[in-house]
């Protein structure tokens, strides 16, 4: 039996990964999947129980970030409940909320990003 160390929160950021990529591929919010599909889209070699993705995927919806559905029998789909852009803004949000000094926080935030990824945010500054 092979045991691995895991933090919680990384099978849950993998499990959410896998769920927005199949989102991307079908370019749509709407995409649901099953347990065994989670599994499935699980990136690298880690051998999972369903059961494990399972308790993963009702965690994650108990906190809102993923949507339970039933579909049909005993079979339940699951979606994200936001996309990973959304997710990360609300993230990003709540960073600059929690700080005595939002703008500063955002400058230190600012001074880490390339030229590309500054002119992009220009960019979409200017479209808001």
């Amino acid at each position: 039996m092979v045991i691995r160390n895991r933090n919680q929160g990384e099978l849950e950021q993998a499990v959410l990964n896998a769920l927005w990529s199949a989102q991307e591929k079908a370019g749509s919010a709407d995409v649901s999947l099953t347990s065994q599909q989670v599994l499935e889209n699980l990136e690298g070699d880690e051998t999972l129980a369903v059961t494990t993705v399972l308790t993963v995927l009702s965690r994650l919806a108990d906190k809102g970030l993923v949507v339970k559905e039933p579909s049909g029998g005993r079979s339940l789909l699951f979606r994200a409940s936001k996309t990973r852009s959304q997710h990360d803004a609300q993230l990003l949000l709540s960073i600059f909320e929690g700080s005595q000094n939002p703008l500063l926080a955002f400058s230190h935030f600012a001074q880490n990003l390339t030229s590309e990824q500054l002119a992009q945010l220009r960019q979409s500054l200017n479209r808001h």
